[in-house]
């Protein structure tokens, strides 16, 4: 089962982040993978570089890259689409909101429970429901970056039965340096799941390198080059059958 993660370079203009996303989109589906993943806030000019005010940002971006969405999904049919995220205004509340799409019809949307402190500042608010669903694909978890550092939702994630975990990232300027990607490959390992961390070319070096990661290793993860790319692997659901079947026993208590 192919899947194909986007890493994208953000550009300093909303029409051009539609561009190049529509570009790699369009690029990427000519390999029919089952699914395409977006990073986070993909079309927020300068990404999170300036990030400071939500309900302006939501106000320029939102709708523009929902409406980008739907279309592109129309037209690359049945494959599945990650649409990264959007600060989505709900109730006089921003969320960093992620959303999952098949044939123009929005399947799902998850709120980020886990905003880091410049987006709290800049007026993002705290999800609160993990999204764990049924697909095509298998069971599919949706969380988004600094959610992968709570081990409560990732524990209740796991516990949902998501088998594949889409994770769209986008690391600050004043991140640490990360080799690798050990908290990913944790997680993939200990919960027997495949994570699909999709980032961006600016932040690459500090921890936001896109990657496809199984509970037995890296499947694939690009390379330090600051251009957009698009990265393909093949998941084996049989193989994380019987590698889950084996956590299981593992787990299990002794009678």
């Amino acid at each position: 089962m192919k899947v194909s993660i986007l890493h994208m370079e953000i550009r300093n203009d909303l029409q051009d982040n539609l561009t190049a996303a529509k570009t790699a989109v369009l690029r990427a589906a000519k390999s029919n993978p089952v699914l395409i993943a977006l990073p986070e806030y993909f079309t927020v000019p300068c990404c999170m570089a300036q990030f400071s005010d939500a309900p302006k940002i939501s106000r320029e971006t939102c709708s523009p890259t929902l409406d980008f969405l739907q279309r592109v999904s129309i037209e690359i049919g049945d494959i599945y689409l990650l649409g990264g995220s959007v600060l989505q205004e709900d109730g006089g509340k921003y969320y960093n909101t992620s959303t999952l799409w098949q044939n123009g019809i929005m399947l799902a949307k998850y709120k980020k429970i886990n905003p880091i402190q410049i987006e709290v500042e800049a007026g993002v608010s705290q999800g609160n429901t993990p999204m764990v669903l049924d697909t095509q694909l298998g069971r599919l978890g949706m969380i988004v970056c600094a959610d992968s550092f709570d081990p409560n939702l990732v524990r209740r994630v796991a516990e949902l039965g998501a088998e594949i975990v889409t994770l769209p990232v986008a690391a600050m300027g004043n991140h640490p340096v990360v080799k690798g990607h050990p908290l990913t490959e944790a997680i993939a390992r200990d919960y027997g799941m495949f994570i699909l961390k999709i980032g961006n070319v600016s932040s690459n070096m500090r921890g936001g390198r896109s990657a496809i990661v199984a509970p037995w290793g890296i499947l694939g993860e690009v390379t330090d080059a600051p251009e957009d790319s698009i990265l393909t692997a093949d998941l084996d659901m049989e193989q994380l059958k019987v590698y889950r079947q084996k956590l299981n026993k593992s787990n299990a208590p002794d009678c």
